[in-house]
């Protein structure tokens, strides 16, 4: 008791920092508290944080994708839009003779052809055109004999047909219908490919069965195009059409008026051009004398010009072009039926695309679709 009144101060002192030290412990150990309650909801807000941001990053740049969307959807339709012009260019609606087709009964067919056989082979006979097994003209002169005649056997791709119709059904019936159409124009685009000067000879008309008992009356005028497929678009799945093969004998210009003509539907899908080797296929002739009268000194020093007429043998695969395989209507009513489906997105490239007569159509469709939706 001695020493603290005598170091009373001292005294004093030291019980004041035990009294703060026992303050400050006892705010040491609250503060700890509420420091470990602070640290874990600061450890549970960047957990929520790591959520969070992984949630939206899927999203991160989502305008920049919004953009490039909206481009690749205009570049989408503009294609669409080219597409459409150009298979219904090559389809040829109003010219199309498979399109426009007026079903007939199988006897109506039958008298079709027998009334083809006789207009072509007259048609062939009118404009110089000869056809296999008919007398060749002569040779020997650039002009065609006066009594030419054609042969009754051919049957331009129908030989078989010729006086023999089996009983075929309805389907098929009408799909040889249209191509004896088809050929049938061949052949007129072939004799207006021929001249009075130049004779045409035809070599053959191959056509592709179109069922199975064309398939076994076809004979020898069937086209095989399992060798043909790689040029071909109908394998590809692209176009329905007919096959066709014509090969005839004549010169540069007869293959070169023919080539012409054919226009949409008809496809060119291969061409080839051999020189003739027949003893019929050059023929050499004078020239007919000017009626300038030559100098005597150059008369003795020339020959006479001579004119080759040089034919070839040329065939062509056609590819007749009867349907496209594009049935937007299917494709756009199955994207109907996707959750994620923006309709005015859809709308959008309907209109761009060319086809906004389906937009009514569809939308009726669509709602449909989505009210089956809700009620499930």
């Amino acid at each position: 008791m001695n020493y603290i009144k005598n170091n009373l101060i001292f005294s004093s002192l030291l019980l004041t920092t035990l009294i703060i030290f026992i303050v400050v412990l006892i705010f040491s150990f609250s503060y700890s508290s509420q420091s470990e309650q602070l640290l874990l909801k600061i450890k549970q807000s960047q957990n929520s944080i790591d959520q969070n941001r992984n949630k939206i990053l899927p999203f991160i740049g989502l305008d920049y994708e919004l953009e490039n969307a909206r481009s690749d959807l205009e570049n989408l339709a503009s294609i669409e839009r080219e597409q459409n012009r150009l298979w219904n260019s090559i389809l040829a609606r109003e010219n199309n003779i498979a399109l426009n087709w007026e079903p007939e009964d199988t006897d109506s067919i039958n008298a079709d052809l027998t009334l083809q056989y006789t207009y072509l082979r007259n048609l062939c006979r009118e404009k110089n055109i000869t056809l296999p097994g008919s007398p060749s003209s002569n040779t020997a002169s650039p002009f065609p004999p006066n009594n030419l005649t054609t042969t009754t056997e051919f049957g331009f791709g129908f030989e078989s047909y010729d006086g023999n119709w089996p009983n075929f059904q309805p389907e098929e019936a009408q799909k040889l219908g249209k191509q004896m159409a088809i050929i049938k124009q061949i052949v007129e685009y072939l004799s207006k490919s021929a001249s009075d000067d130049h004779s045409l000879r035809l070599v053959r008309i191959l056509r592709e069965s179109v069922g199975t008992i064309d398939d076994s009356n076809i004979g020898d005028d069937k086209l095989s195009i399992d060798e043909f497929k790689h040029k071909l678009l109908k394998p590809q799945r692209i176009v329905e059409s007919m096959c066709f093969e014509i090969t005839f004998v004549g010169i540069t210009s007869h293959a070169r008026t023919f080539m012409n003509q054919l226009a949409p539907p008809y496809l060119l899908r291969d061409f080839a051009a051999d020189r003739d080797t027949t003893s019929f296929s050059t023929t050499s002739y004078s020239v007919t004398p000017n009626l300038i009268t030559p100098d005597p000194g150059l008369q003795e020093n020339s020959e006479l010009p001579i004119v080759k007429d040089v034919r070839s043998k040329y065939t062509f695969l056609i590819e007749y072009v009867t349907n496209l395989d594009r049935d937007h209507d299917k494709f756009f009513k199955s994207t109907m039926t996707q959750k994620s489906l923006d309709i005015e997105v859809m709308k959008e490239f309907l209109e761009k695309s060319g086809h906004s007569k389906m937009i009514e159509q569809l939308i009726m469709h669509y709602e449909k679709i989505k009210k089956g939706r809700d009620e499930s």
